[in-house]
């Protein structure tokens, strides 16, 4: 019943994370569960007996938690096998090898081991939301972004602040239930553990026995709890800052709830005209920038102003551009070479009189469906295309773009729009800023996913980025979630989930903070994998002479 315990532990665990993540039972998440989630899974690899048994163990928590919470990626297209069962089979793997790497920290940490722990398990989700296969998804410090003072931690950390926080409890729970170890034969001093040994037992004590070992529980969580309390404490503090803003942006926020997949590009165009049309004169006032979402468009703005000029039918875009006397920025795609069809998922800012004055193609595309790694290599492309069912990929952008916007109260403003998931990516929202964003503006095709879990939590993982810059973020999206957040993560104003809605939205731009996040980036994740890095090779040089001094 042993490895049988174990492997159920380990599925507890998922299922909690899954809780504690937005989903259709808490749309926003369980905060007590984020607390307890990784207790299960701490108890059972800490009493795995063997390698092999700890990597089952990660491999069965890693694809629940990760199929039970992105459940609906299965309602992308007709890809469902593609898009969830492999990346549940991917996302197996990966958990299972850190199952292997947690094993052994478990082994070897000693009284320290639930810190250990809490910073691997941080450093794991930098690592799998970073580069070309990030998933930024998922992260247990999202069970707490409605707890507004402690998200704050994220101006200095980063996101990976919170989730070492809420895994050092977690872990520090699992082991107060894992009981101090029994009491070694001969004469061990009260000490339960002879490893850790040589240069490391220095730094990290082993874990005493009864009953020494378990007030030496107890201290972790004791620690784990200051720490969480030390972290909302200085949110507080955050959120009491002053902050001015220099001005505010009049944006009109379309969300038309149509999936841009489905229909056609006239009906759609024509319902979100409809739409913005009627908020603009109910507000009785003009906006400087209409926002529709991603996709809205099917072709490229430049080549075919002839063909927007008359469609839809009653009302054409263009005719709707003019009238409405601001800019306009939306999704659309933007043709490279129409022999090959290579194309860009572009967002173009276009100017009252029709004039197309900028466009940002995505630099971060969705791996496997906007990108295809060896597209090139003619087998490659054949599975593709005739196993998998796509037809092409998009061809990434190779450089981030400002868009300068001329306000009527305001001045100029710049702003950047990362697209679609790209404002869950901490790295390229941070270097647009650099670059001297003012705001960020982001338009999402998120309505295929059916479920106001997918669409919350996406929100969520944006929402961090006005946090970790102090800068104000905005979404329009086709279904949810359409909002202003301003530079604490407050949510300013927000339209209904899978409503056809638009609203007239005022948007302050905050210039004035330069936060830690800002100017180090990930320093804190880093950091914590440099400690973890020595940790390793000090152990390794150890073994290596208790080898050669053993008989």
């Amino acid at each position: 019943m042993g490895i049988a315990r174990r492997l159920f532990l380990g599925l507890i665990s998922s299922l909690l994370l899954a809780l504690s993540l937005p989903n259709e039972l808490f749309s926003w998440g369980a905060p007590a569960l984020g607390l307890v989630a990784l207790a299960p899974l701490f108890v059972a690899l800490a009493e795995s007996g063997s390698y092999r048994e700890s990597f089952a163990i990660g491999s069965t928590f890693g694809g629940l938690a990760h199929g039970l919470s992105s459940y609906w990626l299965w309602f992308f297209k007709d890809f469902r096998f593609w898009t969830l069962g492999t990346t549940v089979i991917a996302y197996m793997i990966v958990y299972g090898t850190l199952g292997l790497y947690l094993r052994g920290t478990l082994k070897r940490g000693g009284l320290a081991r639930p810190l250990i722990f809490a910073m691997a398990w941080a450093v794991f989700e930098w690592g799998k939301s970073s580069g070309f296969l990030g998933y930024p998804w998922g992260l247990v410090a999202y069970s707490w972004n409605t707890v507004l003072p402690a998200v704050q931690i994220a101006e200095s950390t980063g996101v990976y602040g919170l989730s070492f926080a809420l895994a050092f409890v977690s872990a520090s729970i699992g082991e107060v239930l894992c009981g101090p170890p029994a009491r070694l034969p001969g004469p061990t001093d009260g000490v339960a553990e002879r490893t850790p040994a040589g240069r490391l037992s220095a730094i990290v004590p082993p874990r005493p026995a009864w009953p020494d070992g378990r007030y030496a529980s107890l201290g972790n969580l004791v620690v784990a709890v200051l720490c969480l309390v030390a972290i909302y404490a200085y949110g507080l503090v955050a959120l009491e800052r002053p902050r001015e803003a220099r001005g505010t942006v009049d944006v009109l926020l379309v969300q038309q709830n149509v999936d841009p997949w489905e229909g056609t590009e006239a009906e759609n165009l024509a319902g979100s005209i409809a739409l913005a049309s009627k908020a603009l004169d109910s507000a009785g006032a003009g906006a400087d920038l209409v926002l529709f979402s991603e996709s809205t468009l099917r072709r490229p703005w430049n080549g075919f102003q002839r063909y927007f000029s008359r469609t839809p039918a009653g009302y054409p875009l263009g005719s709707f551009i003019r009238d409405s006397g601001a800019h306009f920025l939306t999704g659309a795609p933007e043709i490279l070479d129409y022999e090959s069809f290579e194309a860009t998922n572009s967002v173009i800012l276009i100017s009252p009189e029709g004039r197309q004055v900028g466009s940002y193609a995505k630099t971060h595309p969705v791996p496997f469906a906007e990108a295809i790694p060896f597209w090139e290599v003619p087998a490659v492309r054949s599975f593709i295309q005739d196993v998998v069912g796509l037809a092409s990929g998009w061809t990434m952008g190779v450089e981030r773009v400002l868009f300068d916007l001329p306000t009527a109260r305001s001045g100029n403003v710049r702003f950047a729009a990362p697209i679609c998931f790209e404002d869950a990516f901490a790295y390229l929202c941070r270097r647009f800023v650099l670059d001297g964003a003012e705001i960020l503006v982001n338009l999402t095709n998120d309505s295929w996913s059916r479920t106001e879990s997918a669409e919350i939590q996406h929100f969520v993982a944006a929402r961090l980025r006005a946090v970790e810059l102090r800068r104000t973020l905005v979404r329009s999206t086709n279904g949810g979630v359409s909002a202003v957040v301003g530079p604490d993560g407050r949510v300013l104003d927000s339209l209904p989930l899978f409503v056809a809605e638009a609203r007239l939205v005022k948007v302050p731009v905050y210039v004035g903070e330069e936060t830690p996040y800002l100017r180090f980036g990930d320093w804190f994740a880093a950091l914590l994998a440099c400690i973890l890095a020595s940790l390793a090779f000090i152990l390794y040089f150890d073994d290596v002479a208790s080898r050669k001094d053993s008989p």
